[in-house]
């Protein structure tokens, strides 16, 4: 190898004189274009790079790494579910029918996306009314989620993405990806791909339909820098033979 790179070098550059230093830092600049054709290289002075295993070492780190990031992030929504969960509530509270406290939190929802500008009082009210939603949620047997998916109503989609986040069904995953990629509240669609990612889950990647990845993969692409995403993402992470 270092041979040819030197015959080939002598040619365009004749006068040059070559010594071990300038041939290895003459290989040294071509190694990232290298990994393709040799398994590994042998630097003069016998110091080698082992180009397909380093390369294979590097995606399973990365691929670990989002692992962790999933796991992560699961259990902070989880701890958030279980904190709403436990807090307590009046009696009055309790009894309230949790179809009409729904409805309200989805008033609640839009009149803050309506009044306060996007920022991080906007979002800290917005996770409260998310909290909520959990737990009212959790309180109807039989929601009826596929209406809630189809609604112009932004804070009913949200209801849809809470029960769905908290009890994911695989019925609606096809429902749950045309709600998700018609939302434009971003506040929504972050929730909405966080069930996407319990249901998927719940399925199996590997019985997805390779449509659906593909849907996903074309949304992933119109979507800007940012949490929506990061989080579809780490989705997409579970089809890596797909990539």
């Amino acid at each position: 190898m270092t041979a040819v790179l030197a015959a080939v070098v002598h040619l365009v550059w004749p006068h040059i004189r070559f010594d071990a230093i300038t041939v290895t830092l003459l290989v040294i600049a071509i190694i990232p274009w290298l990994g393709e054709i040799f398994d590994s290289i042998t630097l003069p002075g016998g110091a080698g790079v082992q180009f397909r295993k380093l390369t294979a070492r590097v995606e399973e780190a990365e691929a670990a790494t989002a692992r962790l990031e999933r796991e992560v992030e699961g259990a902070a929504d989880t701890s958030q579910v279980a904190l709403t969960a436990a807090q307590e509530h009046t009696a009055g509270e309790l009894a309230a029918d949790p179809a009409e406290t729904v409805d309200r939190l989805a008033a609640d929802y839009l009149a803050l996306r309506q009044s306060l500008p996007a920022g991080t009082e906007r979002t800290r009210l917005m996770q409260q009314v998310f909290g909520e939603l959990v737990r009212e949620t959790a309180r109807i047997p039989d929601p009826p989620i596929a209406s809630w998916l189809e609604s112009e109503n932004g804070g009913l989609r949200l209801a849809a993405y809470t029960r769905l986040f908290l009890k994911p069904d695989p019925q609606y995953l096809e429902a749950l990806l045309d709600a998700v990629i018609k939302d434009d509240f971003a506040f929504n669609v972050s929730r909405g791909i966080r069930a996407l990612e319990n249901v998927i889950d719940i399925i199996g990647p590997a019985q997805i339909r390779v449509g659906t990845v593909h849907r996903l993969r074309m949304y992933f692409g119109e979507l800007p820098e940012g949490n929506r995403k990061k989080h579809l993402r780490r989705l997409l992470d579970r089809f890596p033979e797909l990539a």
